[in-house]
Formats: structure tokens, C-alpha cells, sequence
């Protein structure tokens, strides 16, 4: 696994689970730990403007919700939508947004849910649905199997770092 000097963990913008941040040119953006969760990394190549969601459920139901404080960043849904209208307030061209993900990993296995049917694939099929709603073209993905990802995200050149327990780091 790679490893990062201190002064880049020092640069690093660390995204939680169920949330997201933003960056523009040299800023980095990193989220760790995911398992089922996907990372949904969108920028404007033109502007280096950019973001990272760590989604964590796929669909917010608002029925079901009304009377209960969330987080809209967390789902899959809503959250790529906040991002990005946070992004187009920041300069990106919303013509330009392109995207890369990571994660959706089938970390518990269970005899009495399909794998199509467990979180992950429904996060990985909410993130590719909403992706397509918003007319941003997914350029490329590192998701499934059953092995966690933390995943570094450099908005400004578009680098979308992979980086998993044993194994050599990916980009994409």
C-alpha cells in the first residue's frame, strides 16, 4: 500500500462517511474505509474545481424522513445532487462535470441476499443512475469484489488514487 509523506497528509482534505468536500486545483481530497460505500469523485477539467461524496445508503426517503434531522450528503441521491450545486457555485461549468468511483465492496457475504440485491450493488446502481440523471458521464470505476478502498481524489489534474490493504495502489 502507498504510503504518504507528512506534508501531504497535512494537505490532504479528509471526507467522512456520508459526507463530502470540496477543492479546486492542487487540493487533495481523501476518504477512507470504503467497504459497501461508494466514492463519487466529480470536477470541471476546465476549472480544476471538484469534489468528493462518500455515499453511504443509496435512496433518502422523505416520507419516512420528514420528522427526523439526516444528512442528504450520505445518500446517493441527494448527495451527488448537493455537490453538485456546490461545485457549479464554485465555478465548475455543470456542462463539463465528469466523474470516477470507487468502492462498493462485498464485504459480508449472506446466503439470503442475492449479492445484486446487498447495499453495495444498490449503492453502486443508485451512484450509476444518478450519475446518468444528471448527464455526467461516469469516465471510469474500481468497485466491488470484497476488499475495502480508501480512495485520494486531486481535483485539478483529475487523479483518482486507489489505495487497498496488500495490494499495489491504483489509479484511475
Amino acid at each position: 500500500m502507498a504510503t504518504f509523506t507528512v506534508a501531504e497528509l497535512r494537505s490532504m482534505i479528509v471526507v467522512n462517511m456520508g459526507d463530502y468536500k470540496t477543492a479546486k486545483g492542487e487540493g487533495k481530497l481523501m476518504t477512507k474505509d470504503l467497504g459497501s460505500c461508494v466514492g463519487v469523485a466529480v470536477r470541471d477539467p476546465q476549472t480544476g474545481v471538484g469534489g468528493l461524496l462518500h455515499v453511504m445508503l443509496p435512496y433518502h426517503n422523505a416520507a419516512r424522513m420528514e420528522k427526523v434531522s439526516f444528512a442528504a450528503t450520505k445518500y446517493a441521491d441527494i448527495g451527488l445532487e448537493e455537490m453538485v450545486r456546490d461545485l457549479v457555485k464554485q465555478g465548475a461549468g455543470r456542462e463539463h462535470l465528469v466523474a470516477k468511483i470507487a468502492g462498493a465492496a462485498h464485504m459480508i457475504r449472506n446466503a439470503t441476499i442475492p449479492e445484486s440485491e446487498d447495499i453495495s450493488s444498490r449503492n453502486l446502481m443508485a451512484v450509476k443512475e444518478k450519475l446518468a440523471e444528471l448527464g455526467i458521464p461516469l469516465l471510469a470505476s474500481d468497485v466491488g469484489e470484497d476488499f475495502p478502498r480508501t480512495v485520494v481524489f486531486e481535483p485539478g489534474n483529475g487523479t483518482f488514487r486507489i489505495l487497498t490493504p496488500g495490494k499495489a495502489e491504483k489509479r484511475i
